[in-house]
């Protein structure tokens, strides 16, 4: 089964779809301001296995940010990345053979 990741990137998705990245940032802005709730989040993407558990590190991680500001910040750093990510000819995020450097993007998520 593919990771948030792979879902977000279209990468291994196999039978799972592509998550659309902007679709997915509007609705982490939204749970942010408590619009959405973390099981409709999961739901709205179908999140399952580890899709599921990196959806809810990402949600830790914005409810661990202090203040509206802080909360921004980080959801404009998931963008970031899942956008660098998603650009195939992007070199930060991808190894020389083109495969994801998940390392990479899990620091820089924190989903370490």
């Amino acid at each position: 089964m593919a990771d948030l990741i792979d879902r977000l990137a279209g990468t291994g998705v196999d039978d799972r779809s592509k998550i659309n990245l902007h679709r997915f940032i509007g609705v982490e802005r939204l749970y942010a301001l408590g619009e959405w709730s973390r099981s409709e989040v999961a739901t709205e993407f179908d999140l399952q296995g580890d899709e599921a558990t990196q959806g809810a590190v990402l949600a830790d991680n914005i409810d661990a940010q202090v203040g509206a500001s802080e909360k921004a910040l980080y959801i404009l750093r998931v963008e970031s990345v899942c956008m660098c990510m998603e650009d195939w000819s992007d070199r930060f995020y991808h190894n020389p053979d083109g495969t994801l450097n998940r390392p990479k993007i899990y620091e820089d998520l924190l989903l370490t």
